[in-house]
């Protein structure tokens, strides 16, 4: 089943995908909904072609299974970021986040996922909805907090 769960940010495309492609942004944009141990580890930047190895932490508390995220792609010239993850109760959940220009210095954000999860999947796909929904008002929170030319 797909996620797909888009919004617009009055922040330009430059400043957004600089963001994405940070990992301190993936741990303030699911904190208080989902946590991560050992990112400490976690590289300050994502690479392409990269996997970290976690464990989930539901509500940053609840420790759950081991989960995987490889960085498939991360193309800069079309603002997409491409992960293979999986882990646990859910052994695929494929991330593609899309970030692209529109007027006046704003930009239209995309996530888009693929969950299986077996006889759990629209379990799963329920959570994802609102995990997603969740995640794109913390980036509110977060480009409010950065100043514009970050």
């Amino acid at each position: 089943m797909r996620v797909k769960v888009s919004t617009t940010f009055n922040s330009s495309a430059d400043k957004v995908w600089a963001l994405v492609r940070k990992s301190d942004t993936l741990l303030f944009v699911t904190r208080g909904f989902l946590g991560f141990s050992g990112s400490h580890r976690f590289p300050p930047e994502w690479r392409e072609g990269s996997t970290e190895n976690t464990r989930l932490m539901f509500f940053g508390l609840i420790p759950a299974w081991r989960h995987s995220i490889t960085f498939q792609e991360i193309d800069d010239s079309k603002r997409v970021l491409f992960t293979k993850e999986g882990g646990g109760l859910v052994p695929v959940w494929n991330h593609l986040i899309q970030v692209t220009p529109e007027q006046n210095e704003t930009c239209s954000y995309t996530d888009d996922v693929e969950v299986k999860a077996g006889v759990l999947t629209l379990l799963v796909w329920l959570y994802a909805n609102i995990f997603y929904r969740y995640r794109q008002f913390r980036w509110r929170l977060l480009l409010r907090r950065t100043p514009q030319h970050a």
